[in-house]
């Protein structure tokens, strides 16, 4: 007989492969047929995850249509089985595994948008920490070079695609039939605001800024990338932005500030 750790694997591999990878006389118990009783468990995990995945990637499945996202996702789950038991984190690979289907090469959105809704995923199941308000610093030094903090939900995402456009619009029930998908860099952050995601598209300024303020790079560095990309971008309101769109979290003199 097989330990129990590895007989529990192969069930678990059984369950999620085409063909069992388990004999029939391990799973023998009473008259049933244990094969059979096999694949009573692969359909019923693989429609939850099949389930999972549909409602992660709602607008993925509009675009390719509900039979052909099934078989995609089916493919999906055969090869790229959870590796951890919070459902919630399944997926992360999706949009990757769609670049490779032949089927879908000729309409590159289908991923692109896939990536989207993934990172709106990851912002949902990622806590909201306490917005500060820009008064709380009204008296304070805190240097040339702060470290602003900004919610741990934030994410930012640039696509050589019209990603957020086609999101939108298919936010409705009927779509305009007159919205199509374009070859147009769109540079979108969002992050969660209760239980919803606010969206946004950021000019490359702006985007420059945010990245490099997400990343820890202080603000002297956003600052710089920001102006080498556009001379005209206003240092006072993106930071007031910031701070009226509560994604400040804290805000601290760098580590290697002068006033420290």
């Amino acid at each position: 007989m097989l330990p129990l750790e590895h007989l529990q694997t192969t069930m678990a591999r059984s369950v999620l492969a085409i063909e069992p990878m388990v004999s029939a006389k391990m799973l023998t118990a009473g008259k049933a047929d244990p094969l059979a009783r096999l694949r009573i468990y692969q359909n019923n995990t693989r429609s939850s995850l099949t389930a999972v995945l549909m409602a992660v990637f709602p607008i993925t499945v509009r675009l390719v249509d509900e039979r052909f996202f099934r078989h995609v996702a089916s493919e999906f789950i055969r090869r790229h089985p959870p590796v951890e038991s919070r459902l919630a984190r399944y997926g992360a690979g999706f949009p990757r595994f769609l670049k490779t289907i032949d089927t879908l090469s000729d309409m590159p959105i289908v991923a692109e948008t896939a990536r989207l809704e993934w990172a709106i995923a990851e912002a949902l199941d990622t806590a909201s920490l306490p917005a500060r308000s820009l008064a709380e610093y009204d008296n304070t030094d805190l240097g040339l070079s702060p470290d602003i903090l900004l919610q741990p939900s934030l994410r930012l995402i640039v696509s050589h695609w019209s990603i957020l456009s086609v999101w939108m619009a298919h936010q409705q029930e009927t779509v305009d039939e007159n919205v199509t998908w374009m070859r147009r860099p769109e540079r979108v952050a969002l992050w969660r605001s209760g239980n919803y995601v606010r969206l946004f598209l950021l000019d490359r300024a702006s985007f420059a800024f945010w990245h490099s303020l997400k990343h820890g790079l202080g603000l002297e560095h956003a600052t710089g990338r920001a102006l080498a990309l556009d001379p005209a971008f206003d240092l006072v309101s993106a930071l007031v932005r910031l701070f009226r769109d509560r994604l400040v979290t804290d805000v601290r003199v760098a580590a290697n500030s002068p006033s420290n």
